[in-house]
C-alpha cells in the first residue's frame, strides 16, 4: 500500500529539507573550516524498490546510518570518486594520486561524518528534537549494491525523500555533487507530519539559492 501524506505538508518537509542542507553548510564551516554554500538541484520522492535504479550502476562512495529516534528509518549520502578526491584533498591539502592514502581517507570518514551529522542535526533542530543516530562508514562500491545493502530491511511502503545538491566551496574552484536519501520509518513519518504545521518549527535560516 503507498504510502499516503496530506499535500499540505510538503511546505513541513520542504522546511525540513532546507534546514538539514543549511546545517551541513554551518557545520562545514565549524568543524572542517570549509566556507561553502549548498545548492539544492532538485527534490524528488521516490519509492525505496526504485532507489538501485534511481542510484544506478556507477561505483560511488556511500555512507549510510540508522536513525533510532523519529522519524526512525535510513539516511544514506552518496558522491562520485571525483566528488571524494575533491574532499579529501580539501581536507588534507594533499592530491590524490591512483588511491587514497590513509590521511585521505580518514579525512572522508571525518567528512562524511560531519556531512551526516550536519543534515540529521539540522532536521533535529527545526523539530526542537533530537535523532540519535551511529557513526557512517564510508563504503565505495557499484549504486546498485549500495542500495540493496542499505535498504534491504526498508518497508516497501515507505517513502525515500531524495535530493541533488552541490556543495560549492567559497575559497576554491571546487564543487562538490552529494546525493542525500532520507528514508523515514513510514508510520513515524505520517504521525510526525499529521501532528505538525510549519508555524511549529524552529525558524532557521534558508540556504543561499535555495529554491524551496
Amino acid at each position: 500500500m503507498p504510502l499516503l501524506i496530506d499535500i499540505r505538508k510538503l511546505r513541513i518537509i520542504n522546511r525540513l529539507i532546507r534546514a538539514g542542507t543549511h546545517n551541513v553548510m554551518e557545520s562545514l564551516e565549524s568543524l572542517a573550516g570549509v566556507e561553502s554554500v549548498v545548492r539544492i538541484k532538485s527534490l524528488s520522492f521516490v519509492e525505496p524498490s526504485d532507489i538501485a535504479s534511481e542510484i544506478g550502476t556507477e561505483r560511488l562512495y556511500s555512507a549510510s546510518i540508522r536513525l533510532r529516534e523519529p522519524p526512525y528509518g535510513v539516511f544514506l549520502l552518496t558522491f562520485p570518486r571525483e566528488t571524494g578526491e575533491e574532499m579529501a584533498g580539501l581536507m588534507t591539502g594533499t592530491q590524490v594520486d591512483a588511491e587514497f592514502n590513509q590521511l585521505q581517507e580518514s579525512a572522508l570518514q571525518e567528512l562524511c561524518n560531519i556531512l551526516t551529522s550536519g543534515f540529521i542535526d539540522g532536521i533535529a533542530n527545526t523539530l526542537g528534537a533530537t535523532i540519535d543516530m551511529g557513526t557512517p562508514s564510508v563504503e565505495y562500491a557499484p549504486g546498485e549494491e549500495i542500495a540493496n545493502d542499505t535498504l534491504s530491511h526498508v518497508r516497501q511502503d515507505s517513502l525515500s525523500i531524495v535530493l541533488d545538491s552541490v556543495i560549492d566551496v567559497a575559497d576554491r574552484d571546487a564543487s562538490f555533487e552529494i546525493r542525500f536519501f532520507l528514508v523515514p520509518d513510514p508510520g513515524a513519518f505520517v504521525n510526525m507530519l499529521d501532528h505538525m504545521d510549519v508555524g511549529d518549527l524552529t525558524d532557521r535560516r534558508e540556504a543561499d539559492g535555495d529554491p524551496f
